[in-house]
């Protein structure tokens, strides 16, 4: 993983705490951290579980995962989005501990046995839709709980309309709520799930391209803070199944800049400082750590870029095991070249020197 995050330019990474086991105890998180110090190739950071295995029923031990190390909290991948009482509760203990809550933001009622957006592609395919809906309603409730509390909410993998809209409202009022968008919601819709390539199933789901143009307005005005990879790589044979039973997600830290520059950069809807900005500076903002600046002192983690390198992607050369990428054989132009960690090179020209 942190050789996928190197080769991809990433100097520094945030796990979420959906692994086995859950990250939901102080000793798990020191046990990663110390882990990715001995095996790691850049710096990496724990996310805490918001409840004891993902379940929704308990709260986690937030206080000791924060002073163990932990940078945020969330139940991403859990079933904690039925309990609001639970949310709130942990609201009000990251608060004390100027953490951020992370949000999934999806009313799992709705997309149960849901694959896909829901709308004119899914109705041709005869696919059971998840509809956007879902991820407005669940948004909603979380804002409305973070300004109660006021506590920090950042949104993850925004991919609906409304939902930006709802954020854009919120931080007029004052909420403390950021947002970040993924390369692949920036830049694929649903018309690519035409061909049943489980590839493209992700969660939440590639949307129509009214949802991709209100994605990049918000990102261009600010009202998306960030572009994440929500990198969730599975072996081959867990997506090579019927469209249905393949789980969601695929490998996105080595193609990430690649993409950002290919389809927000060279064709001028963003300035090279403004990618820049979303990649590095404000996500180091978001979890309020020590990264993401070139100031004098700061530690030495560099990433190289060739903006004008063209190349086509081939997973199968991916670092990380998980090969699978809706990117695969798409040719790409702009390409990290060199990732440095404190002070030290840990990839050039595409190959990982650790």
């Amino acid at each position: 993983g942190t050789k996928s995050a190197a080769a991809g330019g990433f100097t520094t990474i945030a796990c979420m705490p959906n692994t086995r086991p859950t990250i939901d105890s102080a000793i798990i998180v020191e046990g990663v951290i110390k882990q990715a110090e001995i095996t790691g190739v850049v710096n990496v950071k724990v996310i805490g579980s918001l409840s004891k295995g993902l379940e929704g029923k308990e709260l986690s031990e937030i206080g000791d995962m924060i002073q163990a190390g932990a940078v945020a909290i969330s139940d991403d991948g859990g079933d904690s989005l039925y309990n609001t009482q639970l949310i709130r509760t942990g609201f009000e203990y990251t608060d004390m501990f100027d953490k951020v809550i992370i949000s999934h933001a999806e009313d799992m009622y709705m997309v149960r046995d849901t694959y896909m957006h829901e709308g004119a592609v899914s109705a041709m395919l005869g696919i059971k839709g998840r509809p956007c809906v879902a991820e407005d309603i669940a948004a909603s409730r979380d804002i409305l709980l973070a300004e109660y509390t006021n506590a920090a909410l950042h949104i993850a993998h925004v991919s609906s309309k409304r939902t930006v809209e709802l954020i854009r409202e919120a931080k007029k009022r004052g909420v403390k709520v950021t947002a970040e968008a993924t390369p692949h919601h920036l830049t694929l819709t649903d018309e690519n799930l035409k061909t049943f390539d489980t590839v493209f199933k992700v969660n939440p789901p590639l949307r129509s391209a009214e949802h991709v143009e209100a994605l990049l307005e918000g990102l261009k005005d600010g009202t998306i803070d960030a572009i994440a990879t929500d990198h969730a790589p599975h072996a081959f044979e867990e997506k090579d199944v019927e469209f249905r039973y393949a789980p969601s997600g695929f490998a996105g830290l080595e193609t990430a800049v690649g993409v950002v520059l290919t389809k927000l950069y060279h064709t001028k809807k963003f300035t090279l400082n403004e990618i820049i900005e979303k990649l590095t500076i404000n996500p180091a903002k978001i979890l309020n750590i020590e990264a993401g600046t070139l100031e004098v002192g700061s530690k030495a983690d560099l990433t190289i870029l060739d903006t004008e390198f063209e190349w086509t992607v081939d997973s199968n050369k991916f670092y990380t095991k998980g090969k699978a990428s809706p990117f695969n054989g798409k040719k790409l132009k702009g390409k990290v070249v060199a990732t440095i960690v404190g002070g030290n090179f840990v990839m050039k020209a595409g190959e990982v020197l650790i």
